[in-house]
């Protein structure tokens, strides 16, 4: 199952010594009034690229970052000026009975319902990619935020966002993980399909 593959992975690059050290570091800065850090999206993504290029040969056959893919433009949404999309990360896994390139999506934000909200706008154009021309074989949307409380679950929010998106959250596919030594964790989900 692509959740149970991409939740590893990610885990996996989070886990990491220097990923984690770094997200110690960035926790300091962000916490810091005069140094605040909050957009580390692109080192994300250039760290999560190395970690691919270390483990292509194992469990993953091709990848590649910044892909263009032409939409559907049929499909109403609010995408009807816009032909292309393009996405952070793309990759193949080995062994698989299934084809299909696997989408990955990075978000980061301040808050759980910013990180969200993002990610469901992001799963919404991902699902108009076209696929008479592309073998999409899931696509997922991967957010960093701050961890989880009692009352502000990324459940929670996914549930409020969905209505007001008119998305749905496919709630058998999110999992949520705290950072090891920080107060920051890290979502993966999928829409479910239309």
């Amino acid at each position: 199952m692509d959740l149970e593959f991409i939740y590893k992975l990610i885990s996996d690059f989070v886990g990491s010594l220097s990923v984690g050290n770094k997200f110690q570091l960035i926790e300091s800065l962000i916490n810091t009034p005069a140094k605040k850090v909050h957009d580390y999206e692109k080192w994300l993504q250039i760290e999560f690229a190395m970690f691919l290029y270390q483990r292509q040969n194992s469990d993953i056959s091709d990848w590649g970052r910044e892909k263009t893919y032409l939409l559907d433009r049929r499909l109403k949404s609010r995408i009807k000026h816009r032909k292309t999309t393009t996405v952070d990360f793309w990759l193949k896994r080995k062994y698989q009975k299934r084809p299909g390139e696997i989408i990955i999506e990075f978000k980061r934000a301040k808050s759980i319902n910013e990180c969200v909200k993002r990610m469901i706008d992001d799963g919404s154009l991902l699902r108009k990619i076209n696929r008479s021309d592309n073998i999409i074989r899931s696509f997922w949307m991967v957010g960093f935020h701050p961890s989880e409380t009692e009352s502000h679950t990324v459940f929670d929010k996914a549930f409020k966002q969905e209505a007001r998106l008119n998305e749905w959250v496919n709630d058998r596919k999110l999992k949520t993980e705290r950072i090891e030594g920080t107060n920051l964790s890290f979502s993966i989900f999928t829409l479910y399909e239309i």
